[in-house]
């Protein structure tokens, strides 16, 4: 561990001993006086120390279908997302910004809904409708179709999953973090959603979506989130 990370971890355990986790209203002053001049010493602010990040490769820059789940993952882990161009790379990193463990949950999410999406779309190419298609613009057009179907349900159920935990104050916290952070980033245009053209193709993504597994148990922790995700 280098010395400006064992800085923020012992800012941290300083910031942690309040009143409400037991301590006395004069430990709680010295703590809080203690991590105040270590910040000040070391140039760092309450964010540097309560707000972390976490980061993913992802193939697109967010104008692909599949982008809008990730605001909806960023939403319910309430973390603010930002797509950051790496030289030599094709894609991207996604990073997500916020009050740990919320990046991290991020970060996990994405991974596996990821991959959820992407043996969706490898089982409904080879399902008979589209291959029907003649053509590549009507299989482009089925398979974004598909994908539009399936964020649009995966997103409703993470809402339901994670809605007792949605704090629009800490996703405020994220976004002001991560507007600092990454002061030069530009907003994506989303990709233009257009007309649906094939709506057998939306209603199976949907149900594609509803055979995800969204297990309960998303804390954070080293365990629980391999309970989630595989159709």
């Amino acid at each position: 561990m280098g010395a400006q990370a064992s800085i923020k971890q012992k800012i941290a355990a300083l910031l942690k001993l309040t009143t409400a986790a037991g301590c006395t209203e004069a430990e709680a002053l010295a703590a809080a006086e203690k991590a105040a001049a270590l910040m000040r010493e070391h140039g760092l602010s309450e964010a540097d120390i309560t707000i972390g990040q976490a980061s993913v490769g992802a193939a697109t820059k967010g104008r692909s279908a599949r982008d809008d789940l990730w605001k909806i993952v960023a939403y319910c882990t309430n973390t603010a997302p930002t797509f950051v161009h790496v030289p030599g790379r094709r894609g991207a990193e996604l990073v997500f910004v916020g009050r740990d463990p919320g990046p991290q949950i991020a970060a996990y999410l994405f991974t596996v809904l990821n991959r959820a999406l992407d043996t969706g779309i490898a089982e409904f190419k080879a399902a008979a409708f589209y291959r029907r298609r003649r053509t590549d613009a009507t299989r482009r057009a089925a398979v974004k179709d598909f994908t539009v179907g399936m964020v649009g349900r995966l997103s409703r159920r993470l809402i339901e999953v994670f809605g007792p935990s949605i704090d629009k104050q800490a996703s405020a916290v994220a976004k002001a973090a991560r507007d600092d952070r990454f002061s030069g980033a530009k907003p994506v245009s989303g990709l233009a959603k257009g007309k649906v053209r094939f709506d057998d193709a939306v209603w199976s993504g949907w149900t594609a979506g509803n055979r995800v597994n969204l297990a309960q148990g998303v804390n954070g922790g080293s365990a629980a989130p391999r309970r989630i995700g595989g159709a």
